[in-house]
């Protein structure tokens, strides 16, 4: 009863901060070093990016940052219209506002696929706010960008590609409507496994993805006019990267090297096989393993049993991830 207690209030706080027109929110993960976690897309929310918030609780208290227009970041009069608020410079912006309402002089910066893209513009701008960068499912910068694309096309079946161009195509839905669709289509292809992939698809929440937001900000994914200066000013920051990768990443292998060469010699790069797009849901163990030990964190006890198969805390943890708020209403066993 107390430990149950102790959980809920661990994992049921939340954080608002008043940005003029609208409001940025993140819900509160975990106790420990201070990290905030920036979900992908663009357009998903930090609801998407709990898992991370979960598995690191122990050692980590995760901010799941909301980007306005996902989650419960939104304007305070809906008759407003997005696309003027919403940018890539402003939601770094909002970040900061973020850390500075949490009284933190530095956090870990976690992003993952979109995620990467704000916290390399965030470190750029705000180094001395970043104790540790942390980059997951590295995306492409620029040209390099459309790797994802070129692998999700051999990768998508012809029947699934003809159904997402027949919706491309569709005069009678909005671009918003066909973003949406298009990707409840393809995200299963974005994973190692596009079964595993598919079931979570079907079992993520309503709301989950905004594609108004994705709409507004897609011109940054393929190209960096407005924040090549500040990929520039990487060059000169110190803070440690890490850096992890599927290989089967449909962004493609080579993309955190590729930002290694460029940025961060200093950077570690960990590569995990069976692992697309989603690594710590793909092969939850390998994860939380690299992302603890990189972070000389204490390592929690499901990942120090010395069989993983038969793992009565790794039982544990699947139980309360499913308990306490895993967005995908369902077992979370990676396999």
């Amino acid at each position: 009863m107390i430990v149950h207690a102790l959980l809920t209030m661990i994992l049921g706080t939340s954080l608002s901060v008043d940005r003029g027109d609208y409001r940025i929110h993140a819900q509160v993960i975990g106790e420990g070093q201070p990290l905030v976690a920036i979900a992908g897309g663009p357009g998903f929310s930090g609801q998407s990016v709990w898992g991370v918030g979960f598995g690191a609780r122990k050692a980590c208290k995760t901010y799941l940052f909301d980007q306005l227009g996902t989650g419960q970041s939104q304007m305070k009069h809906p008759e407003k219209p997005l696309e003027g608020s919403v940018s890539l410079l402003s939601t770094v912006d909002d970040l900061e506002a973020l850390r500075k309402a949490t009284g933190h002089k530095k956090w870990i910066v976690f992003g993952q696929s979109w995620g990467v893209i704000v916290a390399l513009v965030y470190a750029a701008r705000n180094p001395g706010a970043v104790d540790h960068l942390v980059l997951a499912s590295v995306p492409g910068l620029g040209f390099d960008g459309r790797v994802l694309g070129t692998n999700l096309a051999k990768s998508i079946p012809d029947e699934v590609e003809k159904q997402i161009i027949d919706i491309s195509l569709d005069p009678a839905i909005t671009d918003a409507e066909k973003a949406d669709r298009a990707l409840q289509l393809a995200i299963p292809y974005y994973f190692h496994d596009p079964m595993f992939g598919r079931n979570l698809a079907k079992r993520a929440p309503v709301g989950m993805f905004a594609p108004h937001v994705f709409l507004a900000l897609q011109e940054n994914i393929l190209g960096t006019k407005g924040y090549a200066e500040d990929l520039r000013a990487l060059r000169r920051t110190k803070f440690p990267v890490t850096m992890i990768q599927g290989h089967q990443d449909p962004c493609g292998a080579a993309m955190p090297y590729l930002l290694k060469d460029e940025f961060f010699p200093r950077a570690k790069v960990y590569m995990l096989d069976r692992v697309g797009h989603f690594s710590w849901m793909e092969e939850r163990e390998l994860f939380f393993t690299v992302f603890h030990q990189s972070l000389k964190l204490p390592m929690p006890d499901y990942l120090t049993a010395e069989n993983l198969l038969d793992n009565p805390a790794g039982d544990r943890e699947l139980a309360e991830m499913e308990e306490h708020g895993w967005p995908f209403g369902a077992p979370a066993s990676s396999r």
